[in-house]
């Protein structure tokens, strides 16, 4: 059995051969299994033994479950898809009122709908899973390399900006209790007021913004120990 673990748009994979019969391969993602059809490509004899030349000349299509979360807090207005139902990148999932606008979220790739975690009118946060969604991707071979990841902070979460604007009021101090839902700061972006929001409980460990300060999106805010 042969092991390969591979990044894929910054996601881990861990992948284990197991069988390898003629043309078809029985293989594990992430403990799960899958039976993959590769195409034959051309073959050498050394030594009175087959090889093949290249295992899969093309990158193999492999089914990934990925979870479609919240870009930014709001309400759920719409759901356009349901359990099951095959949808093409591009195509719209649902709609969702955040900052006073309506926003369309849209599948990033082709697949299926295994599961919705939201309903109609359900408030949500940044980052909150709102379909289960199974996806065709290619997984090639890459280096090993080290990847550093925001999300490895041993236990600290770090709130970030969901838009650009400008900070015009915090409203919690360092050492402050908080709870999921809770109003962290205020700030304008688009000539509207935002209330940047706590997605989880947590402590605030530090702030890393002043008021009158611009912030880009995916800048950090506040961060929180869990």
């Amino acid at each position: 059995m042969k092991k390969f673990k591979f990044t894929i748009e910054g996601s881990s994979f861990e992948v284990s051969i197991h069988e390898v019969n003629k043309n078809i391969v029985e293989i594990e993602v992430n403990g799960t299994p899958f039976t993959v059809e590769i195409e034959k490509s051309e073959t050498s004899t050394i030594s009175g033994i087959k090889t093949v030349s290249s295992i899969a000349t093309p990158p193999l299509p492999i089914t990934i479950p990925t979870a479609i979360k919240s870009p930014l807090p709001g309400v759920i207005k719409k759901i356009l898809v349901t359990k099951g139902q095959k949808v093409k990148r591009g195509d719209i999932l649902l709609i969702m009122e955040s900052m006073k606008m309506e926003n369309n979220i849209t599948a990033e790739k082709d697949g299926v709908v295994k599961a919705l975690h939201i309903n109609v009118d359900q408030t949500v946060m940044q980052g909150d899973i709102l379909i289960d969604f199974e996806g065709s991707v290619e997984v090639v071979k890459q280096s090993s390399k080290t990847n550093a990841s925001a999300s490895n902070t041993n236990g600290k979460h770090l709130v970030t900006s969901p838009l650009p604007g400008v900070i015009l009021k915090t409203l919690v101090s360092v050492g402050q209790k908080v709870k999921r839902g809770d109003t962290l700061l205020i700030m304008e972006s688009m000539k509207m007021e935002n209330n940047i929001l706590a997605d989880k409980d947590g402590v605030v460990k530090s702030i890393t913004v002043e008021i009158g300060q611009s912030v880009m999106q995916g800048d950090t805010l506040f961060e929180i120990n869990q």
